[in-house]
C-alpha cells in the first residue's frame, strides 16, 4: 500500500467529502472572529477599557435586524451553512458563511457579500458557481424564513500589533415566533493583517476580565431556538490532510483537536452533557498524543506546555466521566442482576453526589478564563507556526517534506510499541496492561489522524476495527481494576452499605478474571490485522 497521490484524492471518505462540497466557496473571502460572552456588568466594563480605545472613538449605535433563510428541511443547516439578509439603513446585504478551511482553525470561516435590493435570497447575486452549488446543498428545494436577529451594535476600530481588529459590542434578541432568546456579547473580527494579532489580542483581554469564549453563533442559536434542539456532542473526524506538509499537518491536525474540545461546550449546557464530557476527555488526550508524535521529531517546549495543560483540562473532567461509569456498571451489573439488595441505595446515591460533584467541577473549568486563556494560546500558536522557532535553519527543510513519510514512520514506531508492550499481556499486572492501553490509544488517535492519506479504506477499516476492540477490551478492564478505588471513596460503614460493596468488589473481581479469554481473542486479532500503512 501506498501514499496516495494526488490523483488518487478524488476518492474522498464522508469525513473529507464536505471539504470537496465546498471547493468552490473556497476561493472567496473568510473572515477570521472571536466572540466573548460576558456578565453585564463587564460588559460595560470592557465598553469602558482603555484596551479596547476611548469610549467616544466607537460608532453611533447601529440597529441590525438579520432575516436567516434554510429550507424546510433543513439542508443548509446540516451542511454548516449560513445565507442571510440584513436590512441597513439604505440598502440590504446578502450575506453566505460557511466553515472555514482546516488549516484557518476553529475561528475562520468563509464569507461571501453582495448588496441586494431584495426582502429574499436570491443566490445568482453570490456568482454563477455558489448560486449552483447552493442549488445542489438544497436539491433545489425552495428557501424560507427560520428566524431573525434584532441588535444593536457599537463599533470601534483597534490597532493590535500590525493588524486592524474591529470590536462589536451586540446586545438584543434572537427571535423566532413568539420566542426570542437575549444576546450580549462582544465580537472581535480581524479586518486586516494577522490572525496571531487577534488571538493575543483576546489573551490580553482575558488578561484583564473574566471572559469566557462564545462557541455558538448567533445563527447557530437561531437555529436551535427555530428547531427546539439541543447542541449534540461533536465526534473526531479525520481532518483532511491530503497533499499536505509536515508544516501544514500539524497545524491542522492542532486545530482539529482544539475544535473538537471547543464544540463539545455547547452540548455540555444541554441534555448530552455525559457525552459531551467523554469527548472533550478524547480531544484533549487526542491533542496530547497527536503532540508527542510532532515532539518525537520537532523538539519544541511550548508542545511539552500545551501538553501539560491538556493533561490538567482532562483530569479536572475525569471525576465526572469516572462516576458515569462507575453507575453505567451498576446498572448493567450487581444493581441490575440484584435489583433488592438494600445496600444499593444509599451507594448510588453517595455516587451519584460524587458524580454531580464532577459535574460542577466541569462548569467551573469550563467558565474559567483560564480555559479560554488556553484556546487562546493554543490557536496563537498554530497561527504563528510556533514550532519553527524551536528548530535550527537546517532542521526546518524538514518541515516541507509530505506528510505521508513522516505519517509512516510514526504509525511504524507506534505499532512496534504495542507489540512490545503486550508480550504475554495475559500475564501482565494492571498497571502493565494500562500502558499498554496508553500506547494502543496513542496508535489509534495517529492511525484515524492519518488514515486517509492511504489508500484500500478496507484494510484501514479492518486495522482500526481490531485496535478498537482491543482497545474497549482492556478499557472494560480497567474499569473494573476502578471500581474498587471508587467504592474506596463511598461511605461503606452501614451494615448493609458494607454488604453491597462486597459484592460489586466480587462482582467485578471475578469479572477482571473472566475477562482474559476475551482479552487474548482481542489481542490475536489485532495482531493479524494488517498495517495499512506499509
Amino acid at each position: 500500500m501506498s501514499a496516495k497521490s494526488t490523483e488518487s484524492s478524488a476518492r474522498l471518505s464522508p469525513a473529507t467529502a464536505g471539504v470537496a462540497d465546498r471547493a468552490r466557496f473556497q476561493s472567496s473571502t473568510h473572515e477570521t472572529e472571536l466572540k466573548f460572552l460576558l456578565s453585564e456588568t463587564d460588559f460595560k466594563a470592557v465598553q469602558q477599557s482603555a484596551l479596547l480605545g476611548a469610549a467616544e472613538q466607537s460608532s453611533d449605535p447601529q440597529r441590525l435586524h438579520s432575516i436567516y433563510f434554510d429550507t424546510d428541511a433543513g439542508d443548509l443547516r446540516r451542511h454548516r451553512t449560513v445565507l442571510r439578509i440584513r436590512r441597513l439603513r439604505d440598502s440590504n446585504v446578502l450575506t453566505l458563511k460557511w466553515p472555514g478551511s482546516s488549516e484557518g482553525g476553529t475561528f475562520e470561516r468563509g464569507e461571501i457579500e453582495v448588496p441586494t435590493d431584495l426582502s429574499v435570497p436570491d443566490p445568482t447575486l453570490l456568482g454563477e458557481d455558489v448560486a449552483a452549488e447552493i442549488t445542489r446543498l438544497t436539491e433545489g428545494r425552495p428557501l424560507h424564513v427560520h428566524f431573525a436577529t434584532d441588535i444593536k451594535r457599537v463599533v470601534r476600530r483597534v490597532v493590535a500589533g500590525a493588524s486592524e481588529i474591529e470590536a462589536a459590542f451586540d446586545t438584543g434578541f434572537i427571535v423566532c415566533g413568539d420566542q426570542k432568546t437575549p444576546v450580549r456579547e462582544l465580537e472581535l473580527e480581524l479586518k486586516t493583517g494577522d490572525p496571531t494579532d487577534l488571538y493575543r489580542f483576546g489573551l490580553a483581554l482575558t488578561q484583564n476580565y473574566p471572559v469566557r469564549l462564545g462557541i455558538l453563533t448567533k445563527a447557530e442559536r437561531g437555529t436551535m431556538l427555530s428547531s427546539s434542539e439541543h447542541a449534540s456532542a461533536v465526534r473526531a473526524r479525520s481532518p483532511d490532510l491530503l497533499d499536505q506538509t509536515v508544516d501544514q499537518a500539524i497545524g491542522t491536525i492542532i486545530n482539529a483537536c482544539l475544535g473538537q474540545f471547543i464544540a463539545n461546550w455547547p452540548a455540555f449546557e444541554g441534555p448530552d452533557r455525559t457525552e459531551s464530557v467523554h469527548q472533550m476527555r478524547v480531544a484533549m488526550r487526542r491533542l496530547r498524543a497527536m503532540l508527542a508524535l510532532f515532539h518525537h521529531r520537532f523538539p519544541c517546549s511550548e508542545f511539552k506546555n500545551i501538553r501539560a495543560e491538556a493533561k490538567r483540562i482532562a483530569s479536572a473532567m475525569g471525576d465526572a466521566r469516572n462516576w458515569d461509569v462507575f453507575g453505567t456498571m451498576m446498572r448493567e451489573g450487581p444493581n441490575g442482576a440484584l435489583p433488592f439488595e438494600p445496600g444499593f441505595e444509599p451507594l448510588m446515591a453517595a455516587a451519584e453526589d460524587r458524580r454531580q460533584m464532577g459535574y460542577d467541577k466541569v462548569a467551573e473549568l469550563l467558565g474559567h478564563v483560564e480555559t479560554t486563556r488556553f484556546v487562546l494560546s493554543v490557536q496563537a500558536f498554530v497561527s504563528r507556526r510556533g514550532w519553527r522557532n524551536a528548530l535550527s535553519g537546517t532542521e526546518l527543510p524538514r518541515l516541507t517534506e509530505p506528510v505521508a513519510d513522516f505519517a509512516t514512520s510514526c504509525l511504524e514506531r507506534l505499532h512496534r510499541q504495542v507489540c512490545k508492550r503486550g508480550k504475554k499481556l495475559i500475564d501482565l499486572p494492571a498497571e502493565e496492561r494500562h500502558e499498554v492501553r496508553i500506547a494502543l490509544k496513542n496508535l489509534r488517535y495517529a492511525a484515524e489522524s492519518f488514515g486517509n492519506l492511504f489508500d484500500h479504506t478496507g484494510a484501514i477499516r479492518s486495522y482500526t476495527h481490531a485496535a478498537a476492540r482491543l482497545q474497549d477490551t482492556l478499557g472494560r478492564f480497567n474499569d473494573m481494576v476502578m471500581i474498587n478505588d471508587l467504592v474506596g471513596q463511598l461511605d461503606t460503614h452501614a451494615d448493609n452499605s458494607a454488604r453491597a460493596a462486597g459484592i460489586i468488589i466480587g462482582w467485578y473481581g471475578r469479572g477482571v478474571l473472566e475477562g482474559d479469554d476475551a482479552l487474548l481473542d482481542a489481542w490475536k486479532l489485532f495482531r493479524k490485522a494488517q498495517p495499512f500503512w506499509t
